[in-house]
């Protein structure tokens, strides 16, 4: 050990550091240059190995071209009486590993260092250099909030598997095929069994390491070294919920990506991770996510966030089918939906989880993720799966559920696959049903409805470019392409449902569908239903598919959305479930409990200026309902009324409008009720907009006035009331600005 003091060349000693698996690291002052460095000094078997200096000091080269600043610059190397030394810039802060030694990480901060970590593994990738030993020793939060990546792939090492008791340690084994490198609790499936480690071993530490930050323990943490590895290669960690940690779905689904066994599966580029946590944190409110509010009373009351289905999962060979089994019908009904799936996502929108819930009103409802999609397992890119395999899908899950026959229904590009399964299996299908298809993907002379393949590859581009974003929406939703809670939840699916890379893959592959051979083949009942002016895909496409089908019965309807829970939903739902049922029944309102807000402009005149005090009004007021993940039902002359499942979102979202409001020195009243919602399509009744409507009335200018029930849910959040009268039987509650 150096004595401060001592001298590397023109390196004067000042401190000890620390030590790791690599050596001792001292604070140094270089006298050339009059600036403190950090010097790492290889332990004594490390210097003594030739080769293993050589392969250190040409991957040292390698970072220092980097230049990246996420990664710890390296500025010297050499040796100095038998002593082997780097030299990096001195970094004042700590270790993550010293910050996760006082409690887990926020899931926002979490995110943040993510990011930083995940760009500096895409600048080394890029050049081809793989890190081998990711961990929270070698991640430095700096003082100024930098996040620096150290030791860069200065793991590598021939000395024999040296292990001291400790996961923090390196296990260290020559470079060669079936050697062993990397740190118990962070090594990937790959790196234990001896295989060289690549990009998507560092993936795997890194979900390890956001792991650990979110919940404040690691993923694999077992009492020795050797359960450790079993873990790794054998198990899955516990869900990060589990741990009491709240951290948003996608996050959790983000890491539990990272963290599969096969590299394969795993996301390819550390830089669509850190593009995908960007977007969390660009998208996701801190109030992400409140425990629904259950009724108080009425015994059907439901709360408003729709309770998402249990996911089983299906082997398909040696995939993973995600499935959800929704309602109890006396009919099968497999649900296939086209493009970019995500069973979770589907019901976070209250127009797709309302679909969903009425064709699971007279069905055994089966939905499924698409393999190397969603929930299912991913698979590489040139392994993404073709109709056929598709079709096999589809038969496991149906045999994992019990379901010997089932009717089918297909969006877009899942009717294609549907008809292939229905052509190929007509003993397991009791009918098919396609809304919005198509036969082939691109034009030809016999088939001149689809888009150019030109066309094709600028939607490629675009996707390249532009994925993380509502991609396509205006094609495939027009009616709602203007809605900002539609659009945050459009990109947010897809996101979730696939990378970048896969996103462009799958869809250059439905690209070659062509089914028009397998059409004249299919002998089950046949439903095709397509909107006239569908964007997205023409109505001749599904008249030439309804054509081709002996007996099939086709349907148009008005309207140009292409997702079928856009626009009017309910003029689908009852062509399906008469053609399967032999039975029309309307749609039922949904009764929900939620909290209500009620806002109106205070004074009845603004003069001249009053249409564009409006508009600016209503604008704000929707982007503030967005943020506090309300849902606007109805804006309309000086009225707004909105439902939100969390009241304290509620009440600081009217608090948010009113200052707004203050500042354009206009004022708005704003009241605020939970009760039991009737949601129809024609609009929102029952008692808890009534009650709300008057709570609104008696607010004074400026003022945000909730019912006692509001109150009462809110108790133990910070907010502060004082009472204010009645209106009808509730008592009513001003809330107190802080």
């Amino acid at each position: 050990m150096l004595e401060p003091g001592a001298r590397l060349g023109p390196y004067e000693i000042l401190s000890f550091l620390g030590k790791g698996g690599m050596g001792r690291v001292y604070r140094a002052r270089d006298s050339r240059l009059d600036r403190d460095v950090a010097i790492k000094i290889l332990s004594d078997e490390l210097s003594s190995d030739g080769v293993a200096i050589s392969r250190f000091e040409r991957e040292a080269k390698a970072i220092a071209s980097l230049s990246h600043p996420n990664i710890v610059s390296i500025f010297d190397f050499g040796t100095n009486e038998g002593m082997t030394f780097a030299v990096t810039e001195f970094l004042e802060g700590e270790t993550l590993r010293a910050a996760l030694q006082r409690g887990r990480v926020a899931w926002r901060r979490a995110c943040e260092v993510s990011i930083f970590i995940a760009e500096a593994l895409a600048a080394a990738h890029g050049r081809g250099i793989v890190h081998r030993d990711l961990k929270p020793e070698n991640i430095f939060l700096g003082r100024d909030g930098r996040v620096k990546v150290l030791d860069f792939g200065l793991a590598r090492s021939t000395s024999p598997l040296v292990y001291r008791g400790d996961e923090a340690d390196t296990l260290r084994q020559e470079s060669l095929p079936g050697a062993i490198i990397g740190t118990p609790g962070y090594m990937s499936p790959e790196q234990i069994k001896g295989e060289a480690a690549e990009a998507t071993s560092d993936l795997f530490a890194f979900g390890c390491v956001l792991y650990e930050m979110l919940t404040g323990e690691r993923p694999f943490a077992r009492n020795t070294a050797i359960e450790v590895l079993v873990a790794i290669l054998g198990e899955r960690p516990k869900p990060i919920a589990a741990s009491g940690a709240m951290v948003p779905l996608e996050l959790d689904q983000l890491v539990m990506h990272c963290l599969a066994k096969e590299p394969e599966l795993r996301y390819q580029s550390a830089r669509d991770v850190a593009l995908m946590l960007r977007s969390f944190l660009d998208t996701t409110p801190t109030e992400f996510a409140i425990a629904p509010i259950r009724t108080l009373s009425g015994a059907h009351a439901k709360p408003l966030s729709v309770e998402v289905p249990l996911t089983h999962y299906a082997c398909s060979g040696s995939v993973n089918i995600a499935y959800q089994v929704v309602g109890n019908g006396p009919l099968d009904l497999v649900f296939v939906m086209g493009w970019i799936t995500h069973l979770e996502y589907f019901w976070q929108e209250p127009s797709f989880a309302g679909f969903l819930r009425r064709l699971a009103s007279f069905s055994r409802l089966i939905l499924i993720d698409k393999r190397g999609t969603g929930l299912s397992d991913r698979v590489p890119l040139d392994q993404l799966p073709t109709l056929e395999q598709r079709m096999d899908d589809v038969r496991a899950v149906m045999e994992a559920v019990g379901s010997p026959r089932a009717a089918l229904l297909g969006v877009s590009e899942g009717g294609p696959m549907c008809s292939l399964f229905a052509a190929t299996y007509p003993e397991r299908t009791s009918a098919l049903v396609m809304i919005g298809t198509y036969a082939k993907r691109i034009r030809d002379d016999d088939y001149p409805w689809g888009p150019t393949a030109e066309q094709r590859q600028a939607f490629f581009e675009l996707m390249q470019r532009e994925w993380g974003g509502p991609v396509g929406i205006a094609e495939r939703a027009p009616s709602r392409a203007n809605d900002p809670v539609f659009r945050e939840w459009w990109a947010k699916y897809l996101r979730m449902g696939a990378s970048p890379g896969a996103a462009v893959a799958l869809t250059q592959m439905n690209a070659e569908i062509d089914v028009r051979h397998v059409l004249p083949s299919i002998r089950v009942p046949t439903l095709v239903i397509h909107r006239s002016d569908d964007l997205c895909l023409t109505v001749d496409e599904g008249r030439y598919v309804a054509s081709r089908i002996p007996g099939a019965k086709f349907v148009e309807l008005p309207g140009n959305d292409h997702l079928p829970f856009a626009g009017d939903q309910d003029a689908i739902l009852d062509e399906v479930e008469v053609f399967l049922t032999g039975v029309r029944h309307g749609p039922q309102p949904d009764t929900v409990l939620a909290t209500v807000l009620v806002t109106r402009i205070a004074g009845e005149d603004a003069g001249e200026h009053r249409a564009d005090l409006l508009r600016r009004l209503h604008a704000h007021i929707r982007k503030e309902m967005e943020w506090f993940r309300g849902r606007e039902i109805h804006a309309a002359g000086d009225r707004t009324m909105a439902l939100f499942d969390g009241p304290a979102r509620a009440i600081r979202c009217a608090l948010a409008i009113t200052e707004y409001a203050r500042r354009l020195e206009t004022s708005i009243r704003a009241g605020l009720h939970t009760g039991e919602c009737e949601i129809a399509a024609s609009g929102v009744s029952g008692n808890g907009p009534e009650v709300c409507l008057a709570v609104a009335d008696a607010a004074a200018p400026e003022e945000v006035l909730v019912s006692s029930t509001v109150k009462d849910l809110v108790a133990g959040s910070g907010l502060r009331f004082h009472e204010r009268g009645a209106a009808r039987e509730w008592r009513l509650f001003a809330v107190e600005r802080e």
